[in-house]
């Protein structure tokens, strides 16, 4: 098992992994990033190819690279090892330890969906479909080429056409209902309807009715299929059209539902094709649907994305600050495409991203354009306007701004707006925009958006709050003086002597101590390292020398210079006395028993012990 977590290791490069999901930038010999686990304004996340592991300064996280999976995944380390094996074409020995049942249910859900996306694609190309549906997609402008790119496919007719194809895979049905691929019937029992919900395990024995085949059925039938994949490319899900002439008495599109690997508000489609796009030309283009990444993709825009018709969440944003910050919205000028618009705009500017409003022409939507005259597309693309300005220019047109009735539903619209930018400076520079416009004193205005601002500013107040806990948590000496012993080895063994065991509280650090003792002053960090088994302690020890290393290489100009010595020695003064301030607190408790029992001797004995350890430092 650790021979399998080594090599994977070493044959995967830690900052090219990490750079599939954020950012990077090069900082001496480093990588850095915003932290993609906090919100954060500087960038404090640090990888390093060298030590194979990462860092951030902000929230205390870091580890190597199955970590750093297992945090933007979800998910455990056995299937984080799993997944950056086949990465990096290692075979895992056989695997006998125990697994939380969690743990190996969603790589089964992903072989499921793999399987079925592959037996639809088929049909399109091979099937019922390739007639009839690949007419229309060829009629809407797409390119044979395009369609195998995004994995176009036909879920045909029938009511059990997939679920019997995996059936016969041998898989069960309660595995292939949790991908959300199947609807379960409604079972009468009594006057009682149960609809029992996808995915829900059920049981035998506690005298409920058990899933079963015959209570299924297809989900997709007679649709043009769109596999909705991850950043890491696996299928998560489906959104899936009505097939031209079918029957759209009901929707005409429909959707995997909320799943274990599926959650809308976490997804955007095609960004495992766009995600190197978007990092080099450093912009996203978000569209409103599938059809519409697809098209504008195949016109020479790749870095495009959908939101699958609804506005962006908070936690969507968070993705696209991986990749950029700079966003370009081209959602449909109807009146529901405009009400996403600006739900997602506000989000944007509450998140400090740069966005700009790709303005369509009235009743088409991308894909329509690109169809007609991709020129029209590419012009509306670059000439995108700044949102801010798209508002002024939105807002005036809807009310006369000579009327005070209409200057007060201009000023409360666009204050409304302006209040969400996280910037003070360019908050400030449009509120001067609109006074003048306006004819009003500035001031007034600032007055009014001050009020509004008083609950937002309170809430962040709040986060900051937290997060300040947070990284006060973060900190360690104890882990910090490990780091400095193993990343500067030679003033670490001019130090040693001093470090005295009992003054470690925390397991890890203590072991790691322990270990490096016994090398009797001649220690080697690497040895120290291969000496402990356990995956999450040498994951440990990586992290700790990463961040003395990195703390050494950014220590900026007017900071004093770092000497790993001094630096160390300040460390093992401050967790002296840090273990003092502890003990003294304790003692101080002791003395307020002992007069409360009415020991004079005991408080005699814990008053001059109290008076000893004071006089050393300062309290």
């Amino acid at each position: 098992m650790n021979s399998d977590v080594e090599e994977v290791k070493s044959r995967v490069n830690i900052v090219e992994l990490i750079g599939e999901y954020i950012r990077l930038t090069k900082a001496g010999s480093n990588w850095k990033a915003l932290c993609p686990f906090h919100n954060e304004k500087s960038p404090s996340f640090i990888a390093s190819e060298e030590r194979r592991s990462w860092h951030c300064f902000g929230c205390g996280k870091g580890g190597d690279a199955f970590s750093f999976v297992m945090e933007m995944e979800g998910i455990g380390f056995r299937e984080a090892l799993e997944q950056l094996a086949q990465k990096a074409g290692v075979q895992l020995k056989k695997y006998e330890g125990t697994k939380k049942k969690e743990d190996s249910v969603k790589p089964k859900l992903y072989k499921i969906l793999e399987l079925a996306a592959k037996w639809y694609e088929k049909n399109l190309w091979e099937g019922t479909g390739k007639e009839k549906i690949l007419k229309y997609l060829r009629e809407r402008g797409l390119t044979d080429e395009t369609m195998r790119k995004f994995r176009l496919g036909y879920a045909p007719e029938g009511w059990r056409n997939i679920l019997e194809f995996l059936l016969k895979k041998n898989y069960n049905i309660a595995d292939i209902s949790k991908t959300g691929l199947l609807v379960e019937k409604s079972v009468n029992s009594g006057q009682r309807t149960v609809n029992n919900k996808i995915g829900k395990d059920l049981n035998n024995n506690t005298g409920h009715w058990s899933l079963t085949a015959d209570r299924c059925y297809d989900r997709f039938r007679d649709r043009i299929m769109f596999p909705i994949l991850d950043v890491m490319g696996r299928v998560v899900g489906f959104s899936a059209r009505v097939a031209p002439g079918g029957d759209e008495k009901n929707a005409k599109y429909i959707n995997t539902p909320q799943s274990e690997l599926y959650d809308k508000s976490k997804t955007l489609y095609g960004l495992h094709l766009a995600k190197t796009e978007i990092r080099k030309k450093d912009e996203i283009i978000l569209v409103e649907g599938n059809m519409d990444v697809i098209a504008s993709s195949q016109a020479g825009f790749p870095n495009t994305v959908a939101v699958s018709g609804t506005a962006l969440t908070f936690e969507q944003i968070k993705i696209i600050k991986r990749y950029t910050e700079n966003l370009k919205m081209a959602f449909d000028m109807d009146s529901a495409g405009q009400a996403a618009a600006k739900k997602s705009a506000r989000v944007c500017l509450e998140n400090d991203l740069d966005v700009r409003i790709v303005l369509l022409p009235s009743g088409k939507d991308a894909a329509d354009i690109i169809r007609e005259n991709k020129e029209i597309w590419r012009k509306s693309v670059l000439e995108a306007r700044g949102l801010i300005e798209y508002y002024f220019e939105d807002i005036f047109s809807r009310h006369d701004s000579k009327d005070p009735l209409g200057k007060k539903k201009i000023a409360k619209e666009l204050l409304n707006v302006i209040k969400d930018i996280s910037s003070p400076v360019e908050q400030s520079h449009w509120l001067k925009v609109l006074a003048e416009k306006l004819g009003t004193e500035e001031k007034i205005l600032a007055n009014v958006l001050e009020q509004s601002k008083k609950e937002t500013r309170e809430t962040k107040t709040g986060s900051r709050e937290v997060e300040k806990k947070q990284e006060k948590k973060g900190y360690s000496h104890e882990k910090r003086i490990i780091g400095l012993l193993l990343a500067f080895p030679k003033e670490g063994r001019r130090q040693l002597e001093k470090i005295r065991p009992d003054y470690f509280f925390e397991k890890e650090e203590k072991s790691i101590l322990e270990a490096i003792k016994k090398e009797k002053g001649d220690y080697d960090p690497a040895k120290i390292k291969s000496s402990f088994s356990d995956y999450k302690l040498v994951k440990f020890i990586e992290e700790t020398i990463l961040e003395a290393e990195v703390e050494a290489e950014n220590r900026t100009e007017g900071q004093r210079f770092f000497d790993p010595a001094l630096e160390l020695k300040a460390c093992l003064e401050r967790l002296k006395k840090t273990r003092i301030k502890e003990k003294i607190v304790r003692i101080t408790q002791d003395i307020k028993e002992a007069e409360r029992t009415g020991d004079k001797e005991a408080v005699k004995i814990l008053v001059n012990e109290f008076q000893n350890l004071a006089s050393g430092i300062e309290i």
